[in-house]
């Protein structure tokens, strides 16, 4: 018969042995997918870069004319003040029971 003294030590050897296999695993090299994430996110990011040396510059960049910002502020905030568009009339027909 096995005893509680034999199967400590087994347990405990068969504990060491999973941990060690998945420490191995995580020294895994990783896949070509792997390799490749964030790429994207850096692309996107790099593409909306207009002048990447704008920060070396010693000349603040320049904004909008007044009346144009003020212009563009107009259009902007009358967005929020329309009435939603009426959708088309096969919604406005009434609804009839066959």
């Amino acid at each position: 018969m096995h005893t509680k003294e034999t199967k400590t030590p087994q347990a405990l050897m068969r504990l060491a042995l999973g941990v060690a296999l998945l420490a191995l695993a995580g020294c895994y090299p990783p896949s070509a997918l792997e390799m490749d994430y964030g790429n994207s996110v850096r692309n996107n990011v790099a593409q909306q870069v207009v002048n990447p040396r704008a920060g070396f510059s010693p000349k603040p960049s320049v904004g909008l004319p007044p009346q144009a910002a003020a212009n563009e502020m107009e259009r902007y905030d009358k967005t929020f003040k329309e009435e939603p568009k009426k959708m088309g009339k096969q919604l406005d027909a009434p609804m009839t029971n066959q």
